[in-house]
């Protein structure tokens, strides 16, 4: 059976993600701290559930409609939309493009 395992090795290897980068890293903490409140557990019990952004990138578009942009989602972000509030202010520009860097990986 070891053999047989081993012989099939490179399927294993074909699927394998790649670890996140540092700055992937980053992104996925202030995500975690910041975002997924809302957006994973709504653990603060809004009555609207926030979109999932799992893949928001591959889907081409936002929930509004709008191209899934680095600069959509950053603008989204700095200054909310619908129930969303804006976070102008709260992530400096490299703790913004560590955010999108992780929404880039579809949220591994």
């Amino acid at each position: 059976m070891v053999e047989l395992a081993a012989g099939f090795g490179w399927l294993a290897a074909c699927h394998s993600t790649p670890p996140l980068t540092d700055h992937e890293a980053e992104g996925k903490h202030l995500y975690t701290v910041r975002c997924a409140h809302c957006h994973e557990e709504n653990d603060l019990a809004l009555k609207k559930v926030p979109p999932d952004l799992h893949n928001i990138f591959k889907r081409g578009t936002l929930p509004s409609g709008s191209a899934a942009s680095d600069a959509q989602v950053q603008s989204v972000v700095r200054a909310g939309k619908g129930m969303m509030p804006g976070f102008s202010g709260r992530f400096t520009q490299e703790q913004m493009a560590a955010l999108l860097a992780y929404l880039h990986t579809g949220l591994r």
